[in-house]
């Protein structure tokens, strides 16, 4: 896990209190989109601790940044209040949850780096004994946030795999038929999406005949052109044998 800690803004120790928070981890968001995953990361650590001054400033006056880690697009963790602190993110749960806080807003879906990060850092607590649980900050009080991409990434379980991510499609067989085997006209296996052979080996078992198919139509093809021109070759040494009709 890539963390920076706080040391890197130049903190001290947070000032909340202290608390043993076990029961798993509160998911949040920004409330607007931050086009961060576009920037370098000191782009990062400027949101960073812009986020901080604003929760310490005079309409929040709360002892620190409000949550406990946040996760930028370059895969990288920022420490926030950081192991053993009160939160200031989810009412109802700032003792018992951690909270961790995406950069990134309503329209932004975070970036495979953002989710591994995520990934290992649930791992790191879980390692300290935190729960596995998942709740989006809308769970503990009314509110838009952790908005609806990162609300469907924690009910189909993306958060909560231990599996590296990777980029993937948001497309089901169905999609990738109409989209690929329809527009494209590239022969499928019988059956399209729901037939037996409607899988990856049995597609590129049928892609490479078809393309071994092909190769030997042109070689046969090049083979005729070939013939043809010898064979007018020929045509013409014979008619320069033969003497000329009468």
């Amino acid at each position: 896990m890539k963390i920076e800690k706080r040391s890197v803004f130049g903190w001290p120790s947070s000032g909340a209190g202290h608390a043993a928070p076990k029961n798993g981890i509160a998911i949040h968001y920004d409330g607007s989109n931050q086009g961060l995953a576009k920037k370098s990361h000191s782009a990062c650590r400027t949101y960073w601790a812009r986020t901080r001054k604003f929760h310490m400033g005079p309409s929040r006056r709360w002892a620190d940044v409000g949550y406990s880690f946040a996760v930028c697009p370059h895969g990288i963790v920022l420490e926030g209040r950081g192991l053993n602190k009160v939160q200031a993110a989810q009412p109802g749960g700032n003792a018992t949850w951690y909270s961790v806080t995406f950069m990134s807003g309503p329209s932004e879906s975070p970036t495979a780096a953002q989710i591994n990060a995520f990934r290992e850092l649930r791992a790191w607590l879980r390692g300290k004994g935190v729960k596995a649980a998942l709740k989006p900050h809308s769970a503990f009080i009314s509110t838009s946030c952790c908005g609806d991409i990162l609300r469907r990434l924690i009910s189909n379980g993306t958060l909560a795999s231990t599996k590296p991510f990777e980029e993937e499609l948001d497309m089901d067989a169905q999609d990738v038929f109409k989209a690929v085997w329809e527009r494209d006209s590239i022969p499928a296996p019988p059956g399209g999406p729901s037939g037996p052979n409607w899988k990856g080996a049995s597609f590129l078992t049928n892609t490479y005949r078809d393309m071994a198919k092909a190769s030997e139509v042109k070689a046969l093809r090049t083979e005729v052109s070939e013939l043809k021109s010898e064979l007018a070759e020929i045509k013409e040494l014979l008619s320069a044998a033969l003497p000329p009709k009468e």
